[in-house]
Parts: C-alpha cells; structure tokens; sequence
C-alpha cells in the first residue's frame, strides 16, 4: 500500500503544530516554565504565599499550552513511526 499520502498528511500536521507553536509563543512558553518550575523548587519561595501561589497558578497556564503541543509533537511522531512499521511488515490492517 502506498504510504506518501500518510507520510504527507503527518508533515502538514506538522507544520500546522509548528504554527501554533507561533501562534501561541511556544519557545517563550516552554523557557518560561521551565524558570517558574525552577523558582517553584526554591525553598523560600513559600515564605511568600501570594508569590508561591501566582507562580502555581501561572505554571498551569504554561503546561496548559506547552503539554498540549508536546503531547501533539509526540503523537505525530510516534504516528510516523508505527506507519512505518507497518508498512515494513506490509501490514494493510495496521496502515
């Protein structure tokens, strides 16, 4: 079975993720979070509630977008890489 079709499809599902990685400032995002995570691991950081508190509340909004088009990357890829099992093993079902 021919597989380019698939293989098409998943690239422009990959370059729809890359533009909202864009659209929704990613690379920000991402650095972002990993300095409030780092922050979060401070000990004194709980010394100021108000402080620990809007760091955990803006690290949710955070993962709320960097998980999500992770999670996204991640199926795309392992998609590609079952496919590509699959049409090793001329596996028809599976494709």
């Amino acid at each position: 079975q021919e597989l380019n079709p698939y293989f098409n499809q998943i690239s422009d599902l990959r370059g729809r993720s890359a533009s909202l990685g864009g659209i929704f400032d990613f690379e920000t995002k991402r650095e972002r979070l990993i300095e409030v995570n780092r922050e979060l691991q401070e000990p004194n950081v709980w010394n100021d509630p108000e402080r620990a508190q809007a760091l955990g509340k803006e690290r949710a909004q955070l993962e709320a977008v960097v998980d999500r088009l992770e999670s996204l990357d991640r199926g795309l890829d392992e998609v590609a890489e079952l496919l590509t099992l699959a049409g090793e093993e001329e596996d028809d079902a599976a494709i």
